[in-house]
């Protein structure tokens, strides 16, 4: 196979993909939003005088997703997939969803491989976290297993980043100790998370920026951030969406996998909010997190900006 097209909002998994396909070979690495595609193909399509293989790793590579390629690069791009050079492997990658309806899209199909990487929920991501601690062979109870998860608020690549924390501690295969990840995994970060939201949520912008900084300082990432405002808004949408068809508290609460007390933040968070701009949020966001992710704006400055845009509604 010599396309690949690989989406994933992870920036995790998305490596581990990439890297799983390229393994120890060396690849060139461009990206799209800064450099051309006809730089791109002409790179696929030069021929090697030792005939040896050529990966190419295409970053952003969103015109699978929203950008809309120029007539001329989309009809360079199909040519290519048409008849890909023999010694070039090419893989794109992308932050975005795919749209499926473009040619690009359905050409890669035919030709290529889509690799469609979801964010691991429930008993996946249990596992998953599990198995990456045991490659690095750390023996955990699944009690500790839980809380990591749960102090990471089931965000898979802020788990990655604690647990190479949780490494550089240890240093050396051994059983993890509950009381130790519980100093590791600061509870400073996991409440400034959790106030920062609740202070976007209450539009108390002097709260919020006050949280960032201190976020900031501490090196989370604006990415985790979003995911999280993302999630708060979601789940006050849906309890809307789910309080006009008559849905009792408790089914809410089941398909929302929410406690007592998070039910009864959220409802009162959700009832001083109309359903329209709840949606109007989530639209935001997620073009937030896809100008993030192509490079087109810096993370914190997009994030700031998001925040002083919610006094216009």
């Amino acid at each position: 196979m010599n396309l690949y097209l690989i989406s994933s909002s992870s920036r995790v998994l998305l490596t581990e993909k990439q890297d799983e396909l390229i393994q120890n070979q060396n690849k060139i690495i461009y990206n799209a939003q800064e450099q051309t595609l006809e730089d791109i193909i002409n790179e696929a399509s030069y021929v090697s005088m030792f005939g040896e293989m050529k990966y190419i790793l295409v970053k952003n590579a969103n015109y699978f997703g929203t950008e809309k390629l120029k007539e001329q690069d989309e009809k360079m791009l199909l040519k290519y997939m048409e008849n890909p050079y023999p010694l070039t492997t090419i893989i794109f990658t992308t932050y975005e969803p795919i749209d499926e309806r473009k040619k690009v899209t359905k050409m890669m199909k035919e030709k290529g491989k889509v690799i469609l990487i979801d964010l691991p929920k429930g008993i996946d991501l249990y596992n998953k976290v599990a198995d990456r601690l045991i490659e690095k062979k750390y023996i955990a109870e699944k009690e500790t297993i839980n809380y990591l998860i749960n102090a990471c608020l089931n965000n898979y690549d802020l788990i990655c980043n604690e647990i190479e924390k949780i490494d550089l501690y240890y240093q050396k295969p051994t059983k993890i100790n509950l009381e130790t990840i519980k100093n590791l995994v600061s509870k400073t970060i996991v409440d400034n998370n959790f106030k920062f939201v609740d202070a976007v949520i209450q539009k108390d912008i002097k709260k919020a920026f006050q949280y960032l900084e201190d976020l900031t300082i501490l090196k989370i990432e604006p990415l985790t951030l979003i995911n999280l405002l993302a999630r708060e808004y979601r789940n006050m949408l849906s309890m809307k969406l789910y309080e006009e068809k008559k849905i009792n508290k408790k089914e809410i609460q089941q398909e929302l996998k929410l406690q007592t007390w998070q039910y009864d933040k959220t409802k009162k968070n959700a009832d001083t909010y109309h359903k329209d701009d709840l949606k109007d949020y989530l639209i935001e966001l997620e073009k937030l997190d896809v100008k993030i992710k192509s490079g087109q704006i810096d993370k914190t400055i997009g994030l700031k900006l998001f925040i002083l845009n919610l006094f216009e509604y």
